[in-house]
C-alpha cells in the first residue's frame, strides 16, 4: 500500500493536479479501501515509467467508479454515467467525469508523480508535461479537461420526461413531442408506471427489420 501513496494522492487531489469536485482525501481513501490490489499495483504504478500503460487506467477507472457509487461493480465509467444517468437521474454537474476527462486527469497524476519519483535527482530528465493533460496558454501551463464531447449531439438533445404518478398520460413530455418514454426518463419507460412504451421501439425507432421487398 505504501507504494500507491504518491499516485493515489497525485491523482485523489495535490497542488498541481486539483481534485474531484465533492470528492475529498477521506471519500477517496474509503473508495481505495474497497478495491482490490489491482487497484492498488495500478496507484503504485503511477510515475515508474514514461508511459502511461493501459491496464494502470483500467485501474485507477475501477477505483473511480468506487468512488461515484459505493459497492458497485462496474468497472468502466461510461457504463457508471449511463446508470446515474438512467437510473437515478442525476444532473449533469452530478456525474462523474467522461472517460475522456478521467484520462487527462490519470495523465497529469502519472506525470506528478513522475517529478516526485525523481526527487532525488538533481537534474531529473523529464517528458513535455504537454504530453500528460496539460496544455500551454498564456505563457503557463493549464489542465486539458477533455478532448472528446461529454456525448454524441443525438444524444445530448434526447428528450426525457419526469413523470412519477401520472402514468405518463398527462404533462409528459416525451408524450407531448410525440415520442415514447425510454430508459433515461424517471419511469424507466417500466409498462408497470409507465403508459407511454411501445412494444419494440427503442427511442422511437423501430428494431424490426423488413428484409422483404419493399414494394410487396
Amino acid at each position: 500500500m505504501a507504494a500507491a501513496l504518491p499516485g493515489f494522492h497525485a491523482f485523489s487531489g495535490a497542488d498541481q493536479t486539483g481534485r474531484f469536485a465533492g470528492k475529498g482525501k477521506l471519500t477517496c481513501w474509503q473508495a481505495l479501501n474497497r478495491c482490490p490490489v489491482e487497484v492498488v499495483s495500478a496507484f503504485a504504478a503511477l510515475g515508474t515509467t514514461e508511459k502511461l500503460s493501459p491496464d494502470t487506467e483500467r485501474g485507477i477507472e475501477a477505483f473511480f467508479c468506487q468512488l461515484y457509487e459505493p459497492g458497485t461493480t462496474l468497472v468502466d465509467v461510461g457504463d457508471l454515467r449511463w446508470r446515474l444517468f438512467s437510473k437515478k437521474q442525476l444532473e449533469a454537474q452530478k456525474l462523474p467525469p467522461t472517460r475522456g476527462a478521467l484520462h487527462e486527469a490519470i495523465a497529469r497524476a502519472h506525470f506528478q508523480a513522475m517529478v516526485w519519483d525523481q526527487d532525488h535527482v538533481p537534474n531529473p530528465q523529464l517528458p513535455p508535461p504537454l504530453e500528460y493533460g496539460w496544455e500551454a496558454e498564456g505563457g503557463r501551463l493549464v489542465p486539458v479537461t477533455t478532448r472528446y464531447p461529454p456525448a454524441p449531439a443525438t444524444i445530448t438533445h434526447l428528450i426525457k420526461c419526469g413523470c412519477k404518478k401520472t402514468y405518463c398520460m398527462s404533462h409528459c413530455s416525451c408524450r407531448s413531442q410525440n415520442l415514447n418514454c425510454s430508459e433515461m426518463c424517471l419511469c424507466g419507460a417500466d409498462e408497470e408506471v409507465c403508459g407511454n412504451v411501445s412494444q419494440g421501439h427503442l427511442f422511437g425507432i423501430d428494431d424490426d427489420e423488413d428484409d422483404g421487398d419493399p414494394s410487396t
